[in-house]
């Protein structure tokens, strides 16, 4: 399941899937639910990275996971999320999800 799929289910589905998931073991999947719920349509800001100006707010309206591993990544340990930020003027920033933190 993908983090735009993931994004698109109610609190209530995420909470169900969540159970299922901690009793199958799938650690990885867990952490990819609990990403989207703690950030995705929340207000954050841009606190470090390069590519994207520091303090810069904006809603969290995209989340996508990405396996940097070229032999599959089944804990997550080469995995990273990267999110798009849209701030109040309606410019988009794009930018990992370790940049940034709640407001």
């Amino acid at each position: 399941m993908t983090m735009k799929e993931l994004s698109r289910k109610t609190e209530a589905e995420l909470n169900e899937l969540e159970m299922v998931l901690a009793a199958r073991g799938n650690l990885r999947a867990l952490g990819l639910i609990s990403d989207v719920k703690k950030w995705y349509g929340k207000r954050v800001r841009v606190v470090k990275g390069r590519k994207v100006p520091r303090g810069t707010e904006g809603e969290c309206f995209w989340m996508g996971s990405f396996d940097n591993s070229k032999y599959g990544d089944p804990w997550g340990i080469y995995t990273t999320v990267r999110i798009g930020i849209k701030d109040n003027e309606g410019t988009v920033y794009w930018t990992s999800l370790d940049n940034v933190e709640l407001v």
